[in-house]
């Protein structure tokens, strides 16, 4: 089942008898726009957590360089499209850094060959990524990425009900409505944690998922939240 904006934005005004639809915020452009935020940042936490659960992947053909996909929140892994070698990512200042694999460096939006004996040079490369969430256009037909679970949509329900509610001034309901949100917020971090439980690799662990970062996802959520991430 795919979730449409218009079916958060009913679910959200529903949490109050106070919020008027259409009034505190309009829908097509304000809701809407906060609810791609939204998505956006719960795709975020995925990256965080389990960049597995929404990768995505690009065959990237070389133009004087490899242009980063455009979908790419994070790359997670780089290979030849022919063959499957893996192709590392070295710093600009330091590009023998890894001369026994083949290796690119990051250049803006782009990657180039490091110049080594391995490295690619016009190769096809295939990007492997936690991808950012595609946006939707329109409130009553376009649904939020498909990628979302449908079972947390209470998130997004959540998340627009605090935005009307800051909004509109009522911080008598923005306690409740964030403590609701929190258990929530813990519940898809969780989910996230142990998804795929089976996974055997000759390596160990298929690590490292993000643990720590400079920047708390939660800062950008409506009201705060103690819950890190």
């Amino acid at each position: 089942m795919s979730i449409l904006p218009q079916d958060v934005f009913n679910a959200a005004y529903a949490k109050s008898k106070k919020n008027q639809p259409g009034r505190i915020a309009n829908e097509a452009v304000e809701l809407l726009g906060e609810c791609n935020r939204m998505v956006r940042l719960f795709f975020m936490y995925g990256v965080r957590v389990n960049p597995f659960y929404y990768m995505d992947t690009d065959d990237v053909t070389f133009s004087s360089g490899w242009a980063r996909p455009s979908e790419a929140e994070s790359i997670y892994w780089i290979e030849f499209t022919s063959g499957g070698a893996e192709v590392i990512t070295v710093p600009l200042n330091d590009k023998e850094a890894e001369t026994g694999k083949p290796a690119v460096y990051r250049q803006g939006q782009v990657f180039q060959g490091a110049g080594n004996t391995l490295d690619p040079t016009n190769e096809e490369l295939t990007f492997f990524f936690s991808k950012r969430s595609t946006d939707s256009s329109d409130k009553d037909s376009d649904p939020i990425d498909e990628l979302f679970p449908d079972s947390f949509k209470e998130l997004l329900v959540l998340e627009i009900a605090l935005y009307l509610a800051i909004k509109d001034g009522r911080e008598g309901d923005v306690a409740g409505l964030v403590a609701q949100r929190d258990r929530w917020l813990l519940m898809y971090l969780a989910h996230l944690e142990h998804e795929t439980m089976n996974v055997v690799s000759r390596w160990g662990p298929p690590q490292p998922f993000n643990t720590s970062s400079m920047i708390a996802l939660g800062t950008m959520l409506q009201g705060g939240t103690t819950v890190e991430g």
